[in-house]
């Protein structure tokens, strides 16, 4: 879009500069019409190449490092896989300390309660390495 406007904005430009009357002026004034003209040609030429400057051919290589049909890197990934094993996780105890509260209208002294978390298996991803060579 931007673009666009662009030139449309230069063609406009140009038209009212060739419908201006003609007459015959000083030297200076075709000299800035010039450098003008020169300056839009230049502008539009990176307006459509998209700022680039001008296409320049790279110079030939008469060499190559390596073969030009070589074949793809090798790619080696760690031998093994991946199980599901059942892990058996044992039993867990631990000593809590329970403050002193009220409980069914009687008070109750702080003191120190064993919490018992049983055991439970439980699914765990394992690496099994593959044979090595």
């Amino acid at each position: 879009m931007k673009r666009w406007v662009i030139v449309g904005v230069l063609i406009i430009g140009m038209l009212f500069n060739s419908v201006s009357l003609s007459f015959a002026g000083e030297r200076v004034r075709g000299r800035w019409e010039g450098v003008a003209i020169g300056l839009g040609a230049v502008t539009l030429y990176n307006l459509f190449q998209h700022g680039y400057p001008s296409p320049v051919i790279p110079p030939h290589h008469s060499h190559y490092r390596g073969s030009v049909h070589s074949s793809p890197p090798v790619v080696c990934y760690p031998a093994g896989h991946w199980e599901v094993h059942r892990v058996w996780i044992p039993e867990r105890r631990e000593h809590v300390w329970v403050p002193s509260h009220f409980e069914n209208g009687y008070w109750i002294e702080g003191h120190y309660q064993v919490r018992v978390y049983p055991g439970y298996y439980e699914e765990r991803k394992v690496w099994v390495r593959g044979p090595t060579f």
